[in-house]
């Protein structure tokens, strides 16, 4: 299926998802409930709850964190002490039990071993500790739960109101809750029969896989595994983002820039392409090349209007190498920005915008061009719906780019170009 790793690492998600039809569904390693109740020591389950079955449930809560890593590149996910906290406290207890809960999810069971591991890399301030499920939980995929336990409803219910309310103090994902009734899904069996075509005319993904037919086959089945995207693995992305009711938007920090994620920011592109607002099928409009003319911005470089084909005829590549390698190039370390077919590009084209990106990246981290691409971005993102919603439009968001009605695209358009112009930034939709 096509992977998410960039999104989600962008997007800083740390929370599980929550959705407006239950809050209190999550996805769970299948077996792993199981195991927390026949192997796991049951005086570290008592030490987080004398109630073993509520101990077991915020266990599986935890874990849930995990879940998407089903459909990331990377298997390791940032857990955020802060959200383990508000998942697993008792009422306004401040005692620390998410850290209990940890200790059990890594220790497992002497039989069938630990449920969760670590990399043990943080950073006070700057990087949370990353965890991943455990190889023998992570291979049997994902089953959906729903929580029993009424104290840790009750707290789930405070916390999805507490999103609930906050979605309506932000432009975007004001405009989400309109334009979600707005929208039609396709039934799983459309989408298998679109990813059926899609893989039998070997049609790329936008970061460059092949959409294949898994048809049951093992992983080992393909030599280039990791260049494929599998039709029956973005379609349980699509039920689990989309079965239980739309995820309620989440709106990222500022490490995210305030990019906001939804179900269909996190859901494989060839599905998107095929739902429909008001019964028409969706039209995309997106920049060309955003970030790379954000980045110009930003450094006061001085190339303008930087294309994908620009940069690839510069280089002597096909104008995909270009385009995927923009996807990840600024958000690099410097040392690694050294690797890219672009580096010879930006050197030849902008070397002092480049040195002022090195000397960024060297005092504040690698990551602060990224953050603060992905904050003009939301800024350009925001005016920009702004405008359209007081023409009575709304729109489907997925980043840079907004999807509409074809009737719709032609103001979509004007506005997103009339709002770059104004920001005197060089690029156009």
């Amino acid at each position: 299926m096509e992977k998410l790793q960039d999104i989600l690492r962008e997007r800083d998600i740390d929370t599980t998802a929550m959705f407006f039809n239950n809050s209190n569904i999550i996805y769970i390693p299948k077996k792993v409930e199981y195991a927390l109740r026949r192997y796991v020591d049951k005086d570290l389950l008592k030490a987080i709850d004398k109630n073993t079955n509520r101990a077991i449930e915020k266990c599986l809560l935890v874990l849930s964190n995990l879940s998407i890593t089903h459909y990331t590149n990377s298997r390791y996910k940032d857990l955020s002490s802060k959200i383990l906290h508000e998942q697993t406290k008792k009422g306004n207890n401040n005692t620390f039990i998410y850290q209990k809960i940890l200790k059990v999810l890594l220790t497992g069971s002497e039989l069938a071993g630990p449920i969760i591991q670590t990399d043990n890399y943080y950073i006070v301030g700057h990087k949370t500790k990353s965890f991943k499920i455990a190889d023998a939980y992570f291979k049997v995929g994902l089953t959906k739960y729903k929580l029993k336990d009424d104290i840790i409803i009750r707290e789930r219910n405070k916390v999805f109101y507490k999103r609930l309310k906050l979605v309506f103090n932000n432009v975007i994902t004001r405009n989400l809750i309109e334009v979600y009734s707005q929208i039609t899904l396709p039934t799983v069996k459309q989408v298998l029969a679109e990813g059926k075509r899609l893989a039998k005319a070997k049609t790329l993904t936008n970061k460059g896989k092949i959409i294949t037919m898994r048809n049951k086959h093992s992983d080992s089945n393909w030599v280039d595994v990791s260049k494929r995207s599998f039709v029956e693995d973005s379609i349980d992305l699509f039920c689990m983002l989309t079965e239980n009711g739309y995820m309620i938007p989440i709106v990222g920090d500022d490490r995210s820039g305030g990019r906001v994620v939804d179900s269909f920011t996190l859901m494989p592109s060839w599905i998107r392409n095929i739902i429909k607002i008001d019964g028409k099928k969706i039209v995309e409009a997106d920049y060309t090349a955003l970030h790379p003319n954000l980045v110009v911005k930003i450094y006061s470089g001085e190339t303008e209007f930087i294309t994908h084909q620009k940069v690839a005829d510069f280089l002597g590549v096909d104008k995909s190498v270009a385009k995927i390698e923009h996807l990840s190039y600024f958000n690099k370390a410097n040392c690694h920005m050294l690797n890219s077919p672009l580096h010879r590009y930006y050197m030849t084209t902008d070397f002092s915008m480049m040195v002022r990106i090195y000397k960024d990246k060297k005092e504040f981290g690698y990551k602060i061009t990224s953050k603060r691409l992905f904050k003009l971005e939301v800024e350009i993102m925001i005016e920009v719906i702004s405008r359209l919603n007081e023409y009575g439009i709304f729109v489907g968001y997925v980043y840079d780019a907004l999807f509409t009605s074809q009737k719709n695209l032609m103001l979509v358009r004007l506005i997103m170009n009339e709002v770059l112009r104004e920001m005197n930034i060089k690029t156009v939709c």
